[in-house]
């Protein structure tokens, strides 16, 4: 992960430079998060939390989610900095516009890797934690030391991102101008993009294998494939059997009915190393009647009492204690089987389950599926659902806090829609390219989402802004798409070069939580500067708006 972390950093201050271009412009902003990564490395420290596959993210995650703040805040220092005020005044009227909007985005950051916390893993849980704890201190920092700092650098000596470059500014009038005058067509169209990936989600499968995580080209990976494929598979299997109406493992009609579950598992399941009480017994009837043609399989009645006699004899060594306890109330199967897949072996779980319920007589004998396979299954369906649960906390969170600040459902659905539409299209190409869904790309979801969202607040909250400061709908639209949409940009290709560092990863549940973060930040955006704009004037439909919005469609139309 050291590569992925420098990788990243590269990549953030290329863009750092892009956008603000200036030695300040990029040190400041690396220094004030990389202190929040050590101050959040020395709080695991100090509460003895190791280093694992899932925080070793931390500093990656922390590093180009905490920029964000400090892009925002840059931003409009720089904007206002080519004017007549002193840093003072500067940094107070950032406060004002960028601080509030940049604490929204940091609970709705918080919500997504709070999700985490329903799950029932302690490493993705501290995951989740200790990200949130990053996250906080960079925002702290970002309105504490950041503004200490600039107290000391004079506006004139840092470049301003926002100069009158006529082509951007006629690229960005062109294309608001353009959602103005086709709201339907933007609506249709996302609409049926929508309704397409929508029908990609029903393709998604879950499923997990026992080292999902390491590339096919790792040694050990290929090793490990060898090992499953030319001698019986690696994936274990475990049964638990418990003797019923006073029976012991060793009476006959017990060992009868294991030796029967034992022929469905090497035949018709596949299992191979099987080990049993009824393997055993087939093992001693062949070096007691070693003379009889019919030796090597299970002994007939008449023939088994000097097994039985043996094996009670023996209860306490350790060969038998290993399959049966020395009460002869429990005992189990052990074999291996070929790492399928857990969708596949789910499948012959289900058949060896009914044909435990036909075949095997249930007042003699009862069976249980258990062992560390059936455990990682279990986990893996667990983390699934946690995830899809964290995912809707986060949506719930995030739409209530919404309701409380503007008290409008109108504008909890023109926040919400925005941000599900690229869930909606991730989940589709899982569907579409067999991208399973596992314990690592249930992550995605709620993380994704809760980035995806600082977008919608910066703009949403500059355009209340505006109107607040008594502007008309047409200035307060220009203004934030103007002003808001190319810091969101920014920060948006900071959080997709950052994320996509992720993706040199050999493990391939790193490599698909950078990808589809990618992919999710990409579309959020588009949709912020596209969808958003037309659900906002969807919302401001009202009475006192109606001459407005007629005189802005007029002017619209004479300007194309």
């Amino acid at each position: 992960m050291c590569s992925s972390d420098l990788i990243a950093f590269v990549l953030v201050v290329i863009f750092l430079w892009i956008s603000f271009r200036t030695v300040s412009g990029i040190l400041i902003p690396v220094i004030v998060v990389l202190i929040s990564i050590l101050w959040t490395l020395g709080i695991m420290g100090a509460m003895n939390k190791p280093i694992d596959i899932m925080t070793v993210m931390l500093p990656t995650m922390i590093f180009i989610t905490g920029m964000s703040d400090v892009v925002h805040f840059f931003s409009k220092y720089f904007e206002e900095s080519g004017g007549k005020k002193n840093n003072r005044e500067i940094i107070k009227l950032v406060f004002k516009e960028v601080g509030f909007p940049t604490f929204l985005t940091l609970l709705t950051t918080a919500a997504g890797f709070l999700s985490l916390l329903f799950s029932s893993i302690q490493p993705i849980r501290d995951f989740g934690i200790f990200t949130t704890i990053g996250i906080s201190i960079a925002f702290l920092l970002t309105y504490t030391l950041l503004p200490a700092v600039l107290l000391f650098v004079k506006p004139d000596k840092l470049t301003r991102i926002h100069t009158s470059n006529n082509t951007t500014l006629a690229s960005m009038r062109s294309s608001l101008f353009w959602i103005f005058r086709n709201p339907k067509t933007i609506l249709f169209l996302t609409l049926l993009i929508v309704g397409v990936f929508a029908y990609g989600t029903f393709k998604i499968s879950v499923n997990s294998v026992l080292l999902e995580d390491l590339d096919n080209s790792i040694k050990e990976k290929q090793d490990f494939l060898f090992f499953d494929k030319y001698y019986s598979g690696v994936r274990p299997v475990e049964l638990e059997l418990k003797t019923k109406s006073n029976l012991k493992i060793w009476d006959y009609k017990v060992m009868a009915e294991i030796n029967r579950l034992d022929s469905f598992l090497k035949n018709k399941y596949g299992a191979g190393f099987l080990i049993s009480p009824a393997s055993i017994v087939r093992e001693l009837n062949s070096s007691i009647y070693e003379s009889n043609p019919t030796s090597s399989f299970f002994p007939e009645p008449e023939d088994y009492p000097e097994i039985k006699k043996y094996l009670v004899g023996n209860k306490n060594s350790k060969a038998i204690k290993r399959l049966m306890t020395i009460d002869g109330n429990y005992a189990r199967i052990t074999g291996k089987i070929q790492d399928l897949g857990s969708q596949i072996i789910h499948e012959k779980n289900e058949k060896l389950k009914h044909f435990i319920s036909e075949n095997i007589n249930s007042e003699i004998l009862s069976v249980r599926l258990t062992g560390t396979g059936t455990l990682l299954d279990k986990n893996n369906d667990y983390m699934v659902n946690n995830m899809l649960q964290g995912f809707l906390f986060s949506i719930l969170t995030i739409g209530l806090l919404t309701w409380i600040l503007h008290r409008s459902f109108k504008m909890v659905l023109v926040f919400i829609l925005p941000n599900l539409i690229p869930i909606v299209i991730i989940s589709g190409i899982m569907g579409f390219f067999g991208i399973e869904l596992k314990a690592a790309t249930s992550l995605v979801f709620s993380i994704a989402f809760g980035i995806a969202t600082d977008d919608t607040i910066h703009f949403i909250s500059r355009f209340k802004i505006e109107r607040d400061y008594g502007k008309s709908v047409l200035y307060a639209f220009k203004r934030t798409y103007f002003e808001t949409g190319r810091p969101i940009i920014v920060t948006s290709f900071i959080l997709i070069g950052g994320f996509m560092s992720l993706m040199i990863s050999d493990f391939q549940s790193i490599f698909y939580f950078g990808l589809l973060i990618c992919l999710t930040l990409i579309i959020a955006v588009a949709a912020d500067m596209i969808l958003l704009p037309v659900l906002l004037l969807w919302m401001l439909r009202s009475e006192e708006h109606t001459s407005e919005l007629q005189s802005l469609a007029y002017l619209v139309c004479r300007l194309l």
